[in-house]
């Protein structure tokens, strides 16, 4: 209940989402991609869409009940920062909901859009990272085996069935895989956490 942010909301699926559970009145979506917000205005009519940062959230504190931010945490500079502003925006009691992905160090540093900065290790100290930043009650859920590993496999198997059909030929079909096979070594851990503002 109350107001709701969708942080990263990128084409508004997600905020399409929400409109079963919120009134669009009371779903704002941002994203740093005018061109995205155009789409998601369409896909989510009546919700507010503003272009904004992450981590310089351009709302008075205490703003929102809840945030949910999905997939996105990991491309900001950064966390920590994104973390704060959170808090911030949200009123006592409100609640931060998002999924990220933890890549290791080396992912970290050879990915164009990620950056060393945002490197957290592991779910103890992406805790402490959301207690630094003021959170209190948080829980962290590691779903890398139903999230991660899952979709690889659905992707894997979906464009070799592609394949096998003919529906694609052998260049579509390594531009397909190419990029699900070289995130393998480098994505450590898919994480779904809630944090309470106290």
């Amino acid at each position: 209940s109350g107001k709701i942010l969708d942080v990263a909301c990128g084409k508004g699926a997600s905020t399409a989402y929400l409109m079963r559970y919120y009134p669009p009145e009371m779903i704002t979506g941002v994203n740093i991609s005018e061109k995205q917000l155009q789409i998601a205005r369409d896909n989510a009519p009546g919700c507010v869409f503003r272009l904004m940062d992450a981590t310089e959230l351009d709302f008075p504190d205490g703003s929102f009940d809840n945030i949910i931010c999905l997939e996105a945490a990991f491309h900001f500079d950064t966390r920590e920062k994104f973390l704060r502003e959170a808090h911030r925006v949200l009123k006592p009691g409100g609640t931060l909901a998002l999924s990220d992905i933890l890549m290791n160090l080396e992912g970290e540093k050879k990915r164009e859009m990620r950056t060393v900065e945002n490197y957290v290790r592991d779910p103890e100290e992406y805790d402490a990272v959301l207690k630094k930043a003021g959170f209190g009650r948080s829980t962290l859920v590691d779903a890398t085996v139903n999230c991660w590993e899952r979709h690889f496999w659905h992707t894997v198997c979906y464009v070799n069935r592609k394949y096998l059909s003919r529906e694609i030929g052998h260049e579509k079909l390594q531009r397909y895989l190419r990029p699900a096979y070289l995130r393998v070594p480098d994505i450590e851990y898919y994480l779904l956490v809630a944090a309470e503002k106290p």
